[in-house]
């Protein structure tokens, strides 16, 4: 039987990094993380100021002025014009978001006694999927959608769909998440999940600390875009399978110490690909004591004694919230095409279950709400 595996031919992301296509990997393989203290003294991953600068001119050169427009619809514009994409009538293009424009809403409103009249349009969800679609030289419909933290798995679903079924050859997924602002940030203090008012310490964010005393969080802003397709020819990437799995919870923030949707997208995800293991995990990992212990319990009921090499990019990063499984997506291209593991923080005691290649990476995301998705992304020769 066929499988339904597709093609990833490109892929981008901008991050505190930088701007770089995903195959580059020399930004991961470093033990150093680009998170810094913002003015209000709170850790955070923060795009550089220099390439906003370059994402603003880009913005002004198409005629329109860069400070009416969130800070995620600018983003997402310029990504997907760096992507230099070629237009034609079978593309699809789908991004996704946790919390769209909510700075973007903050900041007008304190800025302006009386609010502007293009604050309701530029401050909604979807505008930030609508104006990188008007953009975009070709004429393909650009659609959002948010799941908290797990909003970009449902893109990747959303492109097993469309080009399985036929209804688009060219489909191009991206998220986007800038959640660096004041509201957002002090939303996660509110909860106690951040990371402790900006102390000079090596990592802030002891993403995969599993002895941790606190909670860890540093949101960071991030954007990627992938062009899936159905072609079998030149790619960087395989995307094998998507599974998502949700949980019964009391509250939003809940999860099960067992992990519980987490042991069932990471086994829905595998079944599709039809394998029985991977070689490597990026996982979810949010810097919070729980939630980092439930994740880990996860993966040791789905794979036992034999859980697979293990990382996170959370510590690095920050988390970017619902593009975080596109941040995963974007490191396993990378190690892939390097065939290379990333060092990690002194704090990661050093895996057991060490790959000599690297074939399949199982990818997770779990949001609030209960749900978890993951994917299974594999090498060319897959």
């Amino acid at each position: 039987m066929e499988n339904n595996f597709i093609t990833i031919k490109k892929g981008i992301g901008i991050n505190p990094l930088g701007l770089f296509p995903s195959e580059e990997n020399q930004r991961y393989a470093s033990p150093c993380h680009q998170l810094s203290i913002n003015a209000k003294g709170d850790w955070a991953g923060n795009i550089e100021p220099e390439l906003w600068k370059r994402v603003d001119q880009y913005i002004q050169g198409e005629g329109h002025k860069a400070e009416r427009f969130p800070s995620e619809a600018r983003l997402l514009s310029y990504l997907i014009q760096k992507m230099d994409l070629k237009a034609h009538p079978h593309q699809m293009i789908n991004a996704a978001t946790s919390r769209g424009s909510i700075d973007y809403l903050v900041q007008t409103q304190r800025k302006h006694s009386k609010l502007p009249v293009w604050t309701s349009p530029h401050s909604t969800l979807g505008f930030a999927s609508s104006w990188p679609g008007l953009l975009h030289s070709s004429k393909s419909p650009l659609f959002f959608q948010s799941s908290t933290c797990s909003s970009f798995g449902l893109t990747l679903q959303n492109a097993f769909a469309w080009l399985n079924s036929g209804m688009a050859e060219d489909f191009i997924a991206a998220a986007v998440e800038c959640p660096t602002g004041p509201l957002t940030i002090d939303q996660m203090k509110s909860i106690r999940i951040y990371a402790p008012f900006g102390n000079e310490i090596d990592y802030p964010s002891r993403s995969m600390d599993f002895n941790k005393a606190q909670n860890t969080m540093v949101l960071g802003e991030g954007a990627y875009a992938f062009q899936l397709s159905k072609d079998k020819g030149e790619g960087l990437a395989l995307l094998k399978g998507v599974g998502s799995s949700i949980e019964k919870i009391h509250h939003s923030t809940e999860l099960s110490p067992n992990g519980n949707c987490i042991v069932g997208a990471a086994q829905k995800a595998m079944d599709m690909a039809e394998i029985s293991h991977v070689d490597m995990i990026i996982g979810h990992f949010p810097g919070t004591k729980l939630g980092d212990l439930a994740e880990k319990t996860a993966y040791e009921r789905v794979f036992g004694d034999k859980v697979p090499y293990t990382i996170s990019n959370k510590w690095k990063v920050g988390h970017s919230l619902g593009s975080s499984l596109a941040a995963n997506l974007d490191q396993a291209i990378s190690i892939l095409q390097g065939q290379y593991l990333p060092e990690m923080p002194n704090y990661v005691p050093i895996p057991k279950n060490v790959p000599d290649k690297i074939e399949n990476i199982l990818i997770t995301a779990l949001g609030f709400g209960g749900q978890a998705i993951s994917a299974v992304v594999g090498n060319m020769e897959g």
